[in-house]
């Protein structure tokens, strides 16, 4: 147990002070008393209570005054209680092959409207971040509990360009907490980039320590960018990362109208699926109520045991107003009077 205001506990002083003012105070009444009858009289001019109507309440008062002089200390304990630790990515295709309409009104469309289900049946507790991606992907909120701001970012997000599925994964696991650093590996990178030099002062990752993270992918599943997202899925899975996929699109593909003219827009339901085998997580198709369930409930809570700081000072004050009414109801019962 630790105190903010560790000198306070000088207070407890106060305790034996104020019985030994109460017992100096019970003999100058039991002088005075004397003082006012012969000894042989003195018990038929004064009734004494039992000793335990008195003791009682005065020692619930003593407590109640120990518990108050102690929380004044304001004592921190750290018990280890249950915690949520679930937190979420929840990563979104925005390649134009998103504005295909084989699911109404549109693949990007359908992708949102899972998205904020998940969004709205994941507990409170959960934290839920959310990444974009095309050609490449963009963190746009951090893992958090604010709903409502989840919600206004998924209702900006646009269609951009091609799909880069190793980039949305290996984006996602940095987002997530304790994954800030994690080093990205030369062949998950574009050809163009420069090979990162390792920073020096970047604290090192204790893999073995990581909270348990997941990613939410929702996509159709076609990759046109390089690197191969079978990497990206091996760099989740050295980082504790699970990915749950859901293929948003109808098998064969759909063909679409895109200025004035006929494209055939693929669907590729069954790389995704590998991309989840390959972590330990779970593919989805068709995303039926049902399926969509299971992944919200498994996704939604993770339950660690772990030491949490909590403030008792409030508690011990509870305790003490509660132990000054039973004092007084018992000194009321038994003596007539409040003390």
């Amino acid at each position: 147990m630790t105190f903010l205001w560790p000198a306070m506990l000088w207070l407890m002083l106060l305790v034996p002070v104020t019985v030994f003012v109460l017992r100096l105070a019970m003999q100058r009444r039991s002088r005075t008393a004397s003082s006012f009858a012969d000894a042989p009289l003195l018990d038929t001019v004064l009734t004494q209570a039992p000793p335990a109507h008195e003791r009682w309440p005065l020692g619930l008062q003593l407590v109640a005054l120990s518990c108050l002089l102690f929380a004044a200390s304001r004592p921190i304990a750290v018990p280890t209680l249950p915690s949520n630790k679930a937190a979420v990515i929840i990563a979104i295709d925005t390649s134009k092959s998103m504005q295909a309409d084989d699911i109404k009104p549109t693949r990007l469309e359908a992708a949102k409207r899972i998205a904020k289900e998940f969004i709205k049946l994941a507990p409170s507790t959960t934290q839920i971040g959310l990444v974009s991606f095309s050609d490449r992907a963009s963190s746009l909120i951090p893992p958090t509990t604010d709903r409502e701001g989840l919600l206004e970012a998924l209702n900006r997000i646009k269609l951009a360009q091609n799909t880069s599925v190793s980039s949305a994964i290996t984006g996602s696991v940095r987002a997530l907490p304790g994954r800030k650093g994690a080093p990205i590996p030369r062949e998950l990178l574009p050809p163009e980039a420069p090979t990162p030099k390792p920073d020096p002062n970047a604290p090192k990752i204790d893999i073995s320590s990581l909270p348990p993270g997941a990613i939410l992918l929702l996509s159709d599943g076609v990759s046109n960018v390089q690197p191969d997202p079978r990497l990206a899925a091996k760099f989740a899975e050295t980082y504790k990362v699970k990915l749950y996929t859901v293929a948003v699109g109808r098998e064969g593909g759909t063909v679409a109208r895109i200025n004035g003219q006929n494209f055939l827009i693929p669907f590729d339901a069954k790389s995704l699926e590998a991309l989840a085998q390959l972590t330990g997580g779970k593919h989805v198709f068709p995303p039926t109520v049902e399926s969509m369930s299971e992944i919200y409930k498994e996704l939604g809570t993770v339950i660690r045991w772990e030491a949490t700081k909590l403030e008792i000072g409030g508690l011990l004050s509870g305790l003490a107003a509660l132990l000054l009414v039973i004092a007084g109801a018992l000194s009321l019962r038994w003596q007539r009077r409040v003390p």
